[in-house]
């Protein structure tokens, strides 16, 4: 019995061993394992057949920035590798992307409504591991199957509030610089509409954020209701959009940021039905 208890114990040593090298190599020899160990960017084009998106997870920060593209018809005689390439190259000036082809328009809300539920439902979890082990069988990606489960391992610790959303490509000659962030509007800088149809929310909203120190430049209704409260931030550096966000106590919303936007302001908020007035007397 000692004999066969020993043999048990050995058998498992080598067994946990084996298993640790498979997966030291295993995340050796995969570019994505290899750029999220490192602290690296993630650039990942998710491609359908008229819209696309790219997302660019920020592995050192947690934070991933997703860029939109719509009206974009898939050309047949382009391979997905260079069409990836070449939204990589429009949105951030990169000259690859990772690769992954879906059959509708890439859905950004349903990713979003993913991570942000399935904490109370960890069981869908393996709906989204069966998911993403079908994109490596089908060869609708050039990830491998441990980048894959890498990136859903990253993306399930994330929430909305960690996505900043461009919602228009970014065109700029691969020449050009990127403009200074300052040029864009100054961190203190912003602007309050009131699209929530209660009145007087947007003066309230800006005196609010003046005794915080921000220099609120526009204070109007907007052009339409809307039901839900959003943040736009108007440069790549999103310090403005940020602030205003924590100022409002809206951490938990996810920032759309339109770089191609020329605005004197940093950012703006737009106040939609949803939003808590108790928030201002905090």
């Amino acid at each position: 019995m000692e004999q066969f208890k020993n043999g048990k114990a050995r058998f498992l040593t080598a067994a946990g061993l084996l298993l640790a090298l498979g997966l030291a190599a295993a995340q050796h020899f995969s570019p994505v394992a290899r750029l999220v160990r490192d602290g690296r960017d993630v650039r990942v084009a998710v491609l359908g057949d008229r819209a696309a998106a790219l997302l660019v997870y920020h592995s050192g920060k947690g934070k991933v920035s997703a860029f939109q593209f719509q009206n974009l018809r898939r050309k047949k005689s382009v391979p997905p590798a260079e069409r990836a390439a070449e939204l990589a190259s429009l949105a951030v000036g990169a000259d690859s992307a990772f690769h992954i082809s879906v059959s509708s328009a890439p859905d950004l809300e349903a990713l979003w409504r993913a991570l942000d539920g399935w904490r109370a439902a960890p069981a869908s979890l393996r709906g989204y591991a069966a998911w993403v082990r079908g994109l490596a069988a089908s060869g609708s990606t050039d990830i491998s199957g441990f980048g894959l489960f890498t990136l859903l391992s990253e993306f399930s610790s994330l929430g909305a509030s960690d996505f900043f959303l461009a919602e228009a490509a970014v065109k700029r000659a691969p020449e050009q610089e990127e403009e200074p962030a300052a040029e864009a509007g100054p961190v203190h800088r912003v602007e309050v509409f009131n699209a929530s149809g209660r009145n007087g929310l947007a003066d309230r909203t800006a005196k609010r954020l003046r005794a915080l120190g921000f220099d609120v430049i526009t204070v109007s209704s907007y052009g339409r209701g809307e039901p839900h409260t959003r943040i736009l931030g108007f440069s790549r550096d999103t310090a403005a959009a940020l602030r205003l966000r924590a100022a409002l106590g809206l951490e938990e919303l996810e920032i759309r940021v339109r770089p191609s936007q020329k605005s004197v302001a940093g950012a703006a908020v737009i106040l939609g039905a949803d939003f808590d007035d108790r928030k201002l007397g905090k």
